[in-house]
């Protein structure tokens, strides 16, 4: 391989971890919503797999943690008039199928209080999640010949600098959330479902 040819792969490894690392900090949408369709990077679901590991604690109790955490979000817009029972049910029908959209509805705050830990404690194994999982997908193209062993272990070493976000990350498909924002009145649940559901 020439040096031009082997920058070139290099710059390719590069750009594929960039790839990854922004699929992982948007790995709240990266469940590609209801379906569970699979984008760049990691799924919602292999990240609370992965960070229940750093918490030490199971997945269903994270998952739970992280549902209640939205459903309490949703009760509390309707509470505030913002959002409409009807809607709220639906709301929370898709927290239940789809966990990228319940890490996006719930407050990082309300879900580390949930499995009674600090808010730094789950930023910071959610941090740790998303860096074990792109260490698997640098090894994985390691063992399938994409990348050389000296370009695995620098792409590792810009890893290991690489400031990689906790629990929240991005809101839902690249929209927000915040059912506040919205006016009350005539029309307003119609933008209520709409910001939930781009």
């Amino acid at each position: 391989m020439t040096r031009y040819t082997s920058r070139i792969a290099l710059l390719a490894a590069f750009s594929l971890v960039a790839l990854l690392a922004v699929g992982a900090a948007t790995a709240s949408a990266c469940d590609g919503g209801p379906g569970g369709g699979k984008k760049a990077g990691v799924s919602a679901s292999a990240l609370v797999t992965a960070a229940a590991k750093q918490l030490n604690v199971t997945r269903a109790k994270l998952k739970t943690a992280i549902a209640d955490s939205a459903d309490a979000y949703i009760d509390s817009e309707v509470a505030t008039g913002d959002l409409d029972e009807g809607d709220a049910a639906d709301l929370k029908d898709q927290v239940d199928d789809d966990l990228a959209f319940a890490i996006a509805t719930s407050r990082t705050k309300t879900v580390a209080s949930n499995l009674g830990i600090t808010v730094a404690a789950l930023n910071d194994a959610f941090s740790a999640a998303r860096k074990a999982l792109l260490e698997a997908k640098i090894d994985k193209a390691l063992k399938n010949g994409d990348i050389e062993a000296d370009q695995a272990a620098e792409l590792k070493d810009e890893l290991d600098d690489a400031d990689l976000p906790g629990y929240k990350t991005v809101p839902y498909g690249g929209f927000g959330l915040d059912l506040g924002s919205n006016t009350r009145g005539a029309g307003s649940t119609e933008k209520h479902r709409s910001s939930f559901h781009r």
